[in-house]
C-alpha cells in the first residue's frame, strides 16, 4: 500500500473497553494536526458514524451515494469515501455489515484494495472494529500497518488480547496482511483510585513489557460524555482538565508512533 496513507485500526474483541472513544479523540488529534483523515467504521453499532456524521454538512450527506463499509467488501464499487470537513472523510458502518459473516473468506482483502485507491488522498486513516472475532475484525486487521487495543483492566477484557494477537498472527500468516505490526496496547477507564487496576497495570506489563502505551487514559465522566467534541475542548473543571491532558498525551503518543 502507498506509504503517504498510515493506516491504524483499533481493535479489541470485548466491548466496553472504551475502543470508539479512543477512535474518536484520534481522529479529532489527527484532524487538528492538519493531518488528512479517513475514518472507517466496521462496527454494525455506527457509534464512530453517529459522531461524523454530526461533524458532516447535512448537504453533503444528502447529496448522493458515499462508499460505505460494506461496499469495501464488492471490489466493482466505485463510490467514495464522504467528506467530513476539508480535512477528513467517513466510510461509514451500515446495516450491510450483518451480512459479511456470510461472505466467502476470500473477500477478507477486497477492503485493503478498496483503501488503495484513496492511499495519496489521506495522511491516516483510522479504523473502528466490532467487540467480536469474525470477518468483519479480520477484514480491518488485513487493511492495517498497525494495530492498537484500547483495553481496560478487567480480566475479561486483559484475556481477551490473547486471542486478538491470535488473530493478529493469523491474519499474518494467511498472507492477508504479512507486515501487520502491533503498536501497542492502550489502557483505557483505569480507575483512578483503588489496589486491583494498579496491580492488573503491573502484571500485564510484566507480561507484555512494552507493549503497553506509555499513557494511561483513566475513568472520568468528561472522557465519557465527550462523543461530538474532544475533551479537551468543553468545559472547564478539575475532572475534566485532568481527563483533557490524559486524552491529548495518549492520543499524540499514537500519532507520534504512527510517524506522524
Amino acid at each position: 500500500m502507498d506509504d503517504s496513507m498510515k493506516i491504524i485500526a483499533l481493535a479489541n474483541q470485548k466491548g466496553g473497553v472504551g475502543k470508539t472513544s479512543f477512535a474518536r479523540h484520534l481522529y479529532f488529534a489527527a484532524v487538528e494536526r492538519g493531518l488528512r483523515t479517513l475514518v472507517v467504521d466496521k462496527d454494525p453499532q455506527k457509534n464512530t458514524t453517529k459522531t461524523m456524521l454530526h461533524l458532516a454538512d447535512p448537504a453533503v450527506i444528502e447529496q448522493g451515494e458515499w462508499l460505505t463499509a460494506s461496499g469495501m467488501f464488492n471490489k466493482k464499487n466505485k463510490t467514495r469515501p464522504m467528506p467530513v470537513s476539508k480535512l477528513s472523510s467517513l466510510i461509514a458502518a451500515d446495516d450491510g455489515l450483518v451480512d459479511v459473516s456470510d461472505y466467502a473468506i476470500n473477500v477478507i482483502v477486497n477492503p485493503r484494495h478498496t483503501l488503495e485507491k484513496f492511499a495519496d488522498q489521506f495522511d491516516v486513516c483510522l479504523i473502528d472494529t466490532p467487540p467480536s472475532r469474525g470477518k468483519l475484525l479480520f477484514a480491518a486487521l488485513a487493511c492495517a500497518d498497525y494495530v492498537l487495543s484500547p483495553c481496560t483492566l478487567d480480566e475479561d477484557a486483559t484475556d481477551g488480547l490473547a486471542d486478538l494477537f491470535m488473530d493478529i498472527e493469523r491474519v499474518r500468516q494467511m498472507q492477508w496482511n504479512p507486515n501487520l505490526q502491533i503498536m501497542g496496547i492502550q489502557i483505557n477507564k483505569m480507575a483512578t483510585r483503588g489496589a486491583y487496576d494498579r496491580n492488573a497495570l503491573a502484571e500485564l506489563r510484566a507480561n507484555v513489557g512494552d507493549l503497553v502505551m506509555p499513557n494511561i487514559v483513566y475513568e472520568r465522566a468528561a472522557t465519557r460524555l465527550a462523543i461530538r467534541r474532544p475533551v479537551w475542548r468543553g468545559a472547564r473543571g478539575e475532572n475534566h482538565g485532568a481527563a483533557a491532558v490524559e486524552m491529548k498525551d495518549a492520543c499524540n503518543a499514537v500519532l507520534n508512533n504512527a510517524g506522524f
